[in-house]
Formats: structure tokens, C-alpha cells, sequence
């Protein structure tokens, strides 16, 4: 890529305040962002199973496990993009869009604000969407709570599909987790001056642990995605309202991520990789420095 090239690039980047969140991806921008995903899943040795999945379905709403900081996600949108040619529209949080810069290359990946109705239309109009759950809980979860669905009370995503009437993928992360090492507890961070001042102007959820990386990058441990069948609520659009159906598919949908992750974990234990590579390293920096 030259000069120009990224010049070009970052001026497709420029984020309109008036765009329309459900509106497609800009193609131009997608292609000049390809490198970066690229980079991005070779640095973690991405790989995916399971997509054929995603090839059996128009719109769906693809639920997963939220890695550290989520810095994995742009990997997860490149192997699903190489497997099945179509664009993973990943919600992402307020702050993002709040954020000059993040926002830009956020809408450059196709990633939109979560919100409700724009999200309904994207399904309806045959998009994959991925959303998180457990949100900020589980992207700075204690090292204790990696692995654990922190969705309890969380049904926006089941009723958002039941209005779109489109099945819920589950998807597992593996390794996701281990993208980062915690040196300070959020516990502690909320104690310090930063913490308070966070707290303050974005929410306790917001108030993040202290994490250590390989210098400006998160450590390069190998992460695999399992994606599960589609789940059909079978329900109309109007069961968005019943909380009993809601509450009874929440359940099915977490008791069937949750099985995909104990899967995960079973086979990178058994091909032993913790005892190699990136996350190697990883299990012996976190064992000198994660309380």
C-alpha cells in the first residue's frame, strides 16, 4: 500500500454522523481494511469451524463469548468473510462511537452501534450481526470469570431476533481470552484516580482492569472460532413481548454457546497448546503477574 493508497483509504474512513446505522458497507472501505484483518488474524493464527453454518442461513443473529477488550474481533470478521464472502456486522458499544478514530475504522469493518430497530433492519435484510451479551462484564472479566456467559438478565438479543424472525447462532471463542494478562484488578483501578474519573463520566461497567500485552499489541496466542447450528426460535414476531418465551430461549441459546465453549476448551487441551506457542508465554507472564 502506498502514500496515496492510505490516503485514500483514510479518507473513506471519515465517519458521517448522519449515516445510516443499518446501512450496507461501504465496499471501498471494507476492501482498504481487508489488510488490517488480515494482519490481524494471521497474528493470532485465526481459525474457524463449523462455518458451514453461516452458509445455510440468510440474516441471523450470531451470539459469542466476549474476549478481552474484544481485541480479537477483527480476525473473527476476516475468517468468516474468507469462508462465506459476506460481511460480519459486529454491535459494538456507545464508547466506540464516541471515540474519533475507533469509530472510524469501526464503520470501515462494518461494525454499527447497538441499537434496537437498525439492527432489526440489518437482519431483515439478510446481514449476519454479531452481537456480545455479556458486553463490557465479560471484556474485563477477572481471570477467574474467563470463559463464563455473564448473560443473565440480557434478553434484548432474543427479542430482537424473534422480531426479525431470524435464528440465533451460537459461536465460541477459544483463546479469547487469553489475548491479554490483568496486572491490576478492576477492583483496584476503581480505587485510583483514573478509576473514579471513568466511573464518573461512563459507568462502573467501563471502569477496566490494567492489562499488559506484547508492547502495543495483545499477546499472539492462537484463537479458534466453533460456530453452532442455528437455533429456530419458532415463535412469531409478537412472542418478543411474552417473557416467558423470551426467558425459555435465553436458555437454550446460553446452555448451547456455553456447550460450544466446554468443546473448545476440551480440544485445546488435549492438542496441548497451552504447553506451546504464544499461549505458552502467555500462561507463564500470567502466572508471574495476575493476582
Amino acid at each position: 500500500m502506498t502514500a496515496g493508497d492510505l490516503a485514500r483509504a483514510l479518507a473513506r474512513l471519515r465517519w458521517d454522523p448522519a449515516q445510516d446505522p443499518a446501512a450496507p458497507v461501504d465496499p471501498a472501505a471494507f476492501r482498504d481494511a481487508m489488510w488490517a484483518m488480515e494482519l490481524w488474524r494471521r497474528w493470532f493464527r485465526a481459525t474457524i469451524t463449523g462455518v458451514e453454518h453461516l452458509r445455510a442461513v440468510e440474516g441471523a443473529l450470531l451470539v459469542s463469548n466476549h474476549g478481552a477488550l474484544g481485541l480479537d474481533l477483527p480476525a473473527l470478521i476476516k475468517v468468516i468473510y474468507d469462508a462465506t464472502h459476506r460481511p460480519l456486522r459486529s454491535l459494538g458499544d456507545r464508547v466506540i462511537f464516541r471515540t474519533p478514530g475507533v469509530r472510524a475504522a469501526a464503520r470501515a469493518i462494518g461494525i454499527v452501534e447497538g441499537e434496537p430497530e437498525a439492527t432489526v433492519r440489518l437482519l431483515r435484510h439478510g446481514e449476519l450481526v454479531l452481537v456480545y451479551p455479556g458486553g463490557a462484564a465479560e471484556a474485563v472479566c477477572a481471570p477467574e470469570d474467563r470463559y463464563k456467559l455473564m448473560w443473565d438478565g440480557h434478553y434484548g438479543f432474543v427479542r430482537t431476533a424473534l422480531r426479525a424472525q431470524v435464528p440465533i447462532v451460537p459461536v465460541a471463542g477459544i483463546g479469547v481470552d487469553e489475548t491479554l494478562v490483568q496486572v491490576l484488578s478492576r477492583a483496584r483501578v476503581r480505587q485510583s484516580v483514573v478509576g473514579r474519573l471513568v466511573e464518573a463520566r461512563l459507568g462502573d461497567k467501563y471502569v477496566p482492569p490494567v492489562f499488559m500485552g506484547a508492547g502495543f499489541f495483545p499477546l499472539p496466542v492462537p484463537v479458534r472460532y466453533l460456530v453452532g447450528a442455528p437455533i429456530d426460535l419458532a415463535s412469531p414476531p409478537e412472542a418478543a413481548r411474552d417473557q416467558r418465551v423470551v426467558e425459555a430461549a435465553h436458555a437454550r441459546v446460553k446452555a448451547a454457546t456455553e456447550a460450544l465453549i466446554t468443546e473448545g476448551l476440551r480440544e485445546r487441551a488435549r492438542e496441548g497448546e497451552r504447553a506451546g506457542g504464544g499461549l505458552g508465554l502467555r500462561a507463564r507472564i500470567a502466572a508471574l503477574v495476575e493476582r
